[in-house]
């Protein structure tokens, strides 16, 4: 039997690492990659760190396993998600009921913790201060020698406070990596694995000094700060390094992200559009109207933002109850002044997600299944097809995918009707209602960088062919090739495939039938709870 060994580099593109490695800056990546089996790792839709991590983690796609977002929209309401809504067997719940030991650290949408054979501390969406490990007391014997463990960064980016955060990125790295290996060391388990998320929430916000294309980079200012951003994955690096070791020679370790990663460079307020069409209609009272007219003459969201960073309180927003937050919200333009008994469609989700105001789904919905559904969501398309390039004048809209070709099973009728791609994914949908009264804007918090559908695979062991390309892999996949490297047989109703071409064994795939019951009902966050993650959210620009 096999030991896997799992990193995740969240957001990882070989648009960096690639030559960073081939430069001698990642040794261990650089070895990894000539020794072992490399290829391009295509994401889910959307490519978000909500739908991949439960993608990866389960084999299935968003319709079998439920989770399309950080967030589940119900017309202009949310919820968040946690992993309760993750409606299928996770790998490492496969793997302890086979009696294998499992260790798994950081990996989103694990909070709260399900108990396993071994132990799992909980990702990106644990509440600080939360029972967020499996066993409870995990962490307790650790802490004197490695210190309190750290969940999310501690320093948001803003322009000019470039050092302190990736001094704060790199403490990241180092503390979770150092956890990495004690637990490892003292749990010996069979499957281990470490996520990094230090590399996402970086270029998130620092992509425009890698690229000299995007619009905001400045040459001078790059030649300081990529030596920098590099410096966070030379540590990422280190500790791939240390854990492969640790690992042993006979392990298989797979170095792998959720989505690749590229260049942001504008923010379309979509809603805004479908109003403009009629296919998002306002109250009509007069407070609706005052606000409407406001939003429209810059009293916004952004506006307030730019503000708060100019006097330099960006930081201290999140110390304001959210009760208080809410308040200050509502005044603006949002989705409590929509008149849902005239609405069709709208727009909610990181990257670019659609709704139609569909009878029986939403909570006010208007839209007939069958011929007045279709009939809405190809006048959406239409509309969509009218977004130009605020520059060139060129068609903004790039591609739009049906939310059935996105995903299939039980779970798919909670799905966004449409997802579409704009620009190369260089411009994407605020999250909610507006950012601003303009159609196609910037960022609010100044990120440059957003996701790409295709993020990295790096296999290695004597499981793995030496110098193999990987054609044609999806996040999918990476289940089922686990289950079969560690000899176990792969769920019937898994959508991935092992990857059986990388591997230097022709044993045939095993196939099992067994149904595993849920593990228990859905369940939500506490108030408190759901303010903290909200606002960890908000600060790395998944909710405007």
């Amino acid at each position: 039997m096999s030991r896997v060994l799992v990193i995740g580099i969240d957001g990882g593109t070989f648009d960096l690492l690639r030559p960073w490695a081939e430069q001698g800056y990642l040794p261990t990546l650089r070895r990894l990659m000539a020794e072992g089996a490399t290829g391009l790792l295509e994401s889910t839709l959307p490519p978000v760190t909500s739908p991949a991590w439960p993608t990866f983690s389960t084999g299935k796609n968003p319709g079998k396993h439920g989770v399309f977002d950080f967030i589940r929209p119900t017309g202009g309401e949310f919820e968040l998600v946690n992993s309760t809504s993750i409606k299928a067997p996770t790998l490492w719940r496969i793997l302890s009921e086979a009696g294998r030991r499992v260790g798994v650290i950081n990996v989103p949408i694990t909070y709260p913790p399900a108990p396993v054979n071994g132990f799992l501390i909980g990702g990106m969406l644990s509440p600080k201060g939360s029972h967020h490990t499996y066993p409870d007391d995990l962490l307790a014997a650790y802490e004197p020698e490695l210190g309190p463990y750290r969940i999310s960064p501690a320093v948001q980016y803003k322009r000019g406070n470039e050092e302190a955060f990736i001094d704060d990125l790199i403490d990241l790295v180092e503390q979770r990596g150092k956890y990495g290996l004690r637990l490892m060391q003292a749990h010996t388990p069979d499957f281990m694995m470490l996520h990094f998320q230090a590399s996402d929430v970086l270029q998130h916000a620092l992509w425009k000094f890698v690229d000299p294309a995007h619009p905001l980079h400045d040459p001078q200012q790059a030649a300081h700060i990529v030596p920098r951003m590099r410096q966070v994955f030379e540590h990422i690096d280190h500790y791939v390094g240390r854990m492969t070791e640790l690992a042993g020679d006979d392990a298989t370790v797979i170095i792998m992200s959720d989505h690749g990663f590229g260049s942001l460079h504008w923010v379309v307020n979509l809603n805004l559009l479908f109003l403009d069409a009629g296919l998002l209609h306002l109250k009509k009272n007069a407070f609706t109207r005052v606000r409407a007219g406001l939003f429209r003459a810059g009293l916004t969201p952004a506006s307030v933002w730019h503000l708060i960073e100019r006097v330099g309180l960006q930081n201290y927003v999140w110390l304001v109850s959210k009760s208080t937050r809410n308040k200050v919200v509502s005044k603006f333009l949002s989705f409590d002044d929509v008149d849902w008994s005239r609405t069709q469609a709208y727009s909610m989700g990181h990257v670019g997600q659609v709704y139609i105001n569909l009878k029986g789904r939403e909570p006010h919905g208007v839209v007939e299944r069958g011929a007045e559904y279709e009939a809405v969501r190809q006048r959406v398309i239409e509309v969509l097809q009218t977004l130009r390039h605020p520059q060139t004048g060129a068609p903004l809209l790039e591609r739009v995918i049906l939310g059935e070709a996105a995903a299939h099973g039980p779970y798919a009728g909670s799905a966004p009707d449409l997802h579409i791609i704009m620009d190369g994914y260089r411009a994407i949908v605020f999250p909610l209602f507006a950012a601003d009264g303009r159609l196609v804007t910037r960022q609010i918090r100044g990120d440059s960088g957003c996701h790409r559908a295709h993020g990295i695979l790096v296999a290695h062991g004597p499981a793995v062919k030496p110098g193999y390309t990987i054609e044609g892999a999806h996040i999918l996949d990476l289940a089922p090739t686990i289950l079969h490297v560690m000899g176990l047989p792969v769920p019937e109703d898994m959508d991935g495939r092992a990857l059986t071409a990388m591997l230097t064994s022709d044993r045939a795939v095993a196939y099992e039938s067994t149904e595993r019951a849920q593990t228990g009902a859905e369940t939500g966050l506490s108030a408190v709870e759901s303010a903290e993650v909200e606002d960890r959210l908000r600060s790395l620009g998944y909710l405007g």
